[in-house]
């Protein structure tokens, strides 16, 4: 059964569809690899301090998602989230495959009531999956930029929005110190394209 999480901190309120950063491949390449905001990934340094106790759930979650997901498995989803108003994909975690994000689809698909949110950086498979079919009206997707302090005005290609990291401070910023249901520029189509908080 894929686990549906209650976040806390800034996302505190949100459910949350969450992977394990640790078992990424790509994650973990762009994490050693230390040239981008990945180098500096919260989700890896919680997972392997305080919240180790997310590492198994989570795995549970990445592998279930990395295959399609069966229409039971998705109609008991369905049925844990029916009656919520925001939902984040990856509030940790990150696309494995063209079925996760194929996965993401179908599930913001069955609940057109419900809006659904992914940050991502692979625009690689977002491309690929949306040249198969429609991305859901409800679904958000926001194209989390790699490279700190060089602020993009506008996303790729399929992207609604865009989030930005800056290690000082920066006059656009419109996210630092805001708790997310206070703020949801992340979670409706209107509002600034461009999202911009300092490094964590």
């Amino acid at each position: 059964m894929i686990k549906v999480s209650r976040m806390t901190g800034k996302l505190d309120g949100l459910a949350a569809i969450n992977t394990n950063t640790l078992s990424n491949e790509f994650c973990q390449q762009q994490h050693a690899a230390g040239k981008t905001i990945c180098g500096q990934c919260y989700s890896v340094r919680m997972l392997q301090q305080h919240r180790q106790n997310c590492v198994e759930p989570w795995e549970r979650n990445s592998q279930a998602l990395a295959r399609p997901i069966t229409d039971l498995e998705l109609a008991a989803l369905a049925d844990r989230l029916r009656n919520l108003r925001f939902v984040r994909f990856h509030g940790h975690g990150e696309l494995q495959n063209r079925d996760h994000l194929r996965n993401f689809f179908r599930i913001a698909a069955a609940l057109p009531g419900t809006t659904f949110t992914l940050w991502t950086k692979r625009a690689d498979l977002v491309r690929s999956v949306a040249r198969s079919g429609p991305i859901p009206a409800n679904l958000i997707l926001i194209y989390s930029n790699p490279r700190t302090d060089r602020v993009r005005s506008e996303p790729p290609r399929h992207f609604h929005k865009v989030f930005n990291n800056t290690r000082a401070a920066d006059p656009r910023d419109n996210c630092t110190g805001r708790k997310c249901l206070d703020c949801l520029n992340c979670y409706q189509a209107t509002g600034p394209v461009s999202i911009i908080e300092i490094v964590k």
